[in-house]
């Protein structure tokens, strides 16, 4: 899935192309990509392909199309202090931008089942953290699936696969 924009030539292309197609329709949302560079979660010489809407798998490791990620998050209308679980949350890029939008009152967990993933997505999260002077943020929390503590609530919650992706919104209680 993916290809429903034109290729950009850095993550600014992107994101206009993604608004001119109507996928980013709100300021949070555009604001959340605007921070977070595609291309910083693709492995070295891979990037070729970052600013294109396509989705991408090397391994274990593997990216959603930017258009996916775009239309999850403003289906979830998110909002700050709000809770997010992401089932199948790879690099953590998507949870990353989410964590962004919630705010420092958020709650951002990441469910992934492989180690590797969960490592590289660590490895993104400090990165992305190291190199900004201020960000304030519900940072993801990656954990492998068995991990998860069984009776936590969360506002929004999305399920991701490298093949499709499902959204997702529980009931309370």
């Amino acid at each position: 899935m993916g290809g429903a924009v034109s290729a950009g030539e850095d993550n600014d292309d992107l994101i206009d192309n993604l608004k001119e197609a109507q996928y980013i329709r709100t300021e949070s949302v555009e604001q959340a990509f605007r921070a977070i560079d595609r291309g910083d979660y693709y492995l070295e010489g891979y990037r070729d392909n970052a600013y294109k809407d396509l989705a991408w798998k090397h391994g274990n490791i593997h990216l959603s199309a930017p258009c996916i990620y775009s239309e999850v998050m403003e289906a979830l209308k998110l909002q700050p202090g709000l809770s997010f679980l992401n089932l199948g949350s790879g690099t953590g890029y998507l949870s990353t931008m989410v964590g962004l939008i919630l705010g420092p009152f958020g709650i951002n967990h990441g469910i992934e089942l492989h180690s590797d993933v969960v490592e590289y997505a660590k490895e993104k999260l400090e990165s992305f953290i190291k190199y900004r002077e201020c960000v304030v943020f519900s940072a993801p929390i990656q954990l492998l699936d068995l991990e998860y503590p069984a009776r936590r609530e969360s506002h929004r919650a999305r399920l991701g696969c490298p093949s499709s992706s499902t959204l997702s919104k529980p009931k309370p209680g």
